[in-house]
């Protein structure tokens, strides 16, 4: 995935496939922080190069819009 800005709105979907529109917050090459309906969610990424996240028990991932 290509360099993410701040400010710019991202999809992101869960590990049961519901997608969800959230807003980048800060990005750098190691970590892409988001607002998903006002939750602050952190993006690291994962040995295959995916963002991923895991809140609540959950496991989050980004798509390219």
């Amino acid at each position: 995935m290509s360099y993410i800005e701040a400010g710019s709105s991202v999809i992101v979907v869960s590990e049961s496939g519901v997608e969800a529109e959230a807003i980048v917050v800060s990005s750098s090459a190691k970590k892409i922080r988001i607002n998903m309906q006002g939750v602050p969610m952190d993006f690291l990424t994962d040995s295959k190069g995916n963002w991923v996240a895991n809140f609540s028990g959950l496991s989050f991932s980004l798509l390219e819009k």
